[in-house]
């Protein structure tokens, strides 16, 4: 089950049904869309309703856990998840929307997530891809302590193309010894 995370600006709680309109609203947008490969464009609150049914099962598999991110006026500003890949790894994806770009909330949600799944979750390394051309999200992931893996191609929805992104990962068992010693 996906628990709710509390940090000094951001609420991460589990994404519930009645988030598809807001979940619809961050990925319909054209410069949020762009970089995510497995959106469709349009993407509809009925996109957003099946993707939360999918999403829900998967976290009660414990193979997904996603959180809707609030700010402290209690509206959802994006959304974060870890989804696993491989028994001991999973990849990380986030997305907040661009009226809130700039304030570093994705770097405390991403941080916060980091944090539970290097405590409680059976992870023992988190992937990450970014957008070649969104040096905000590489910056982010770099400053969290991602290592780059290298350039890769991903078929985009949005795009109906092929698009370059950076591959990343960060071991969480250096994050645990570091936490421990």
């Amino acid at each position: 089950m996906t628990p709710a995370l509390l940090t000094p600006r951001l609420l991460l709680r589990p994404l519930e049904h009645e988030d598809s309109l807001a979940l619809a609203d961050l990925l319909n947008r054209p410069e949020v869309a762009r970089g995510l490969c497995t959106i469709p464009k349009p993407f509809t609150a009925l996109h957003a309703s099946a993707m939360i049914l999918m999403i829900r099962a998967s976290e009660a598999r414990g193979l997904e856990f996603v959180w809707a991110v609030e700010n402290s006026e209690g509206d959802v500003v994006g959304q974060i998840g870890l989804r696993q890949t491989h028994p001991s790894s999973a990849k990380l994806g986030y997305a907040f929307l661009p009226e809130f770009w700039g304030q570093g909330l994705g770097s405390e949600a991403v941080q916060a997530v980091l944090d539970w799944a290097a405590r409680q979750a059976s992870f023992t390394t988190i992937e990450a891809e970014a957008h070649h051309d969104n040096p905000a999200s590489l910056h982010l992931l770099e400053k969290l302590g991602f290592v780059q893996t290298g350039p890769i191609q991903r078929f985009s929805l949005a795009q109906q193309g092929q698009i370059p992104l950076m591959a990343f990962q960060k071991s969480l068992t250096d994050a645990v010894q570091l936490a421990v010693a």
